[in-house]
């Protein structure tokens, strides 16, 4: 038997707690899927939706730029993003006389000028809270305001939709903790994305825990919680060898380069696996450090490299799967809420409400901004202060999830929702 120090059991230990927590939530913790996911129809390729969420309130004014309206600069003396329109990279990317988008979104500028990509503005939630953990919470659980909804809205889409033949790859998060929104009773996997030549140690050792020796050497003193336990314990281990093997054998299109990000990073492996047909349908991922309280910056600062970060790693992802495959490929980004319309003393703004979204590919209805846009004068914003959030975002989940996925919405799958009644038409 090998020797294990004390430091590596407890990795082991906590690991595999973490990789087991969604397989074993709620009642159906041993009806684990396939590891080989029955083949699309013919002609029919597999939807995918992979949702990015920017942690910590992200700017909507420096994302989605209101350049002509003069109180933008009024309110922004310092962290205004220029309006120069010269070439320059540094100038707003304007849509039309009053929107345009930041110069840090250029990476997606051709998906914007092609129809692919389609930003919403004054997105949000109906309740005021500007807590953090709150907002994330009722984003994530799609409930606003009801603090007993513990099961994340896209475990429930993938909860409601199941059938015996999807994939253990169908729901993976490539990052250490498993999203609340894929939280509950389906199993969902977190995989945190690195060097799967060294993980293969640690998978190794999983095996030797939780293999089958292990199973028939217990007999019938094991109670059934034990067996429960090693059969996820099984079931993960497949899982994670399984996708070892997807992404060892996965390579990017050629002259594709992803930037040096972990978000990049992420993104290279849900390529890989969609790429490869194993059945991968639902993934989140998590950003953080858009709490920009000080030194926000304008078309140069911190928030504006972070933001094109993003733009070039997705830009980069779209690039690798292809047009083809991205028709079938949703990316959707959010944040929990925006910030205040006006600068604050430490050229950083302050939490806010209203908020936007990103949707990139899928066929989106792109080459727009939708959403209600009212300006900023004083009343106009939300309390005085933020912008409204004239789209509840649960209008844009419902529209993914039907129109995108191809879901038909049961009674009460976002609790005490009201679609609106002349919704926006996102796709095509």
């Amino acid at each position: 038997m090998k020797t294990r120090d004390p430091n590596r059991r407890q990795f082991l230990s906590r690991g595999l707690a973490g990789l087991t927590a969604g397989l074993m939530a709620g009642p159906h913790r041993l009806l684990v899927p396939k590891l080989f996911a029955a083949p699309a129809r013919e002609g029919r390729r597999r939807k995918c939706l992979v949702v990015l969420y920017l942690r910590g309130g992200a700017d909507t004014l420096n994302v989605i730029v209101p350049w002509g309206e003069p109180e933008y600069r009024t309110y922004r003396p310092t962290i205004a993003i220029p309006t120069a329109d010269t070439g320059d990279a540094k100038g707003v990317l304007k849509v039309d006389d009053l929107l345009g988008l930041s110069p840090a979104l250029k990476p997606l500028w051709k998906h914007f000028t092609t129809g692919t990509f389609a930003p919403i503005v004054c997105t949000g939630s109906p309740h005021p809270t500007r807590s953090h953990f709150d907002a994330q919470d009722f984003m994530e659980y799609a409930a606003p305001g009801l603090r007993t909804v513990k099961t994340g809205w896209l475990n429930r889409y993938l909860q409601a939709s199941r059938t015996q033949e999807d994939s253990s790859l169908r729901s993976v998060a490539f990052q250490r903790l498993l999203p609340r929104s894929l939280r509950g009773a389906y199993p969902a996997l977190a995989a945190p994305p690195g060097s799967w030549e060294d993980s293969k140690d640690v998978t190794d050792e999983f095996a030797e825990l939780y293999g089958a020796g292990g199973a028939q050497g217990s007999g019938g003193m094991m109670g059934g919680r034990a067996e429960d336990i090693i059969a996820v314990g099984r079931e993960t281990i497949e899982t994670l060898e399984k996708l070892r093997t997807v992404l060892e054998n996965g390579a990017p299109r050629e002259g594709v380069v992803y930037p040096k990000s972990s978000l990049a990073k992420s993104l290279k492996s849900v390529a890989q696996v969609i790429r490869a047909d194993a059945g991968m349908e639902v993934t989140a991922l998590d950003l953080g450090g858009w709490d920009t309280h000080t030194n926000q910056g304008s078309s140069n600062g911190s928030m504006a490299r972070r933001l094109e970060g993003v733009a070039a790693a997705l830009s980069a992802f779209a690039d690798d799967l292809g047009r083809d495959a991205m028709k079938d490929t949703l990316v959707m980004v959010m944040s929990e809420f925006g910030r205040t319309c006006r600068e604050n003393g430490n050229r950083g703004t302050d939490h806010g409400h209203g908020s936007f979204m990103l949707l990139l590919g899928g066929g989106v209805r792109g080459g727009k901004i939708h959403g209600t846009w009212k300006g900023l004068a004083d009343k106009h914003l939300y309390q005085g202060r933020d912008l409204p959030a004239t789209t509840d975002f649960r209008d844009v989940f419902g529209q993914v999830l039907t129109h995108h996925m191809g879901f038909e919405l049961p009674k009460g799958f976002f609790p005490e929702w009201k679609p609106a009644k002349r919704g926006l038409k996102l796709f095509g």
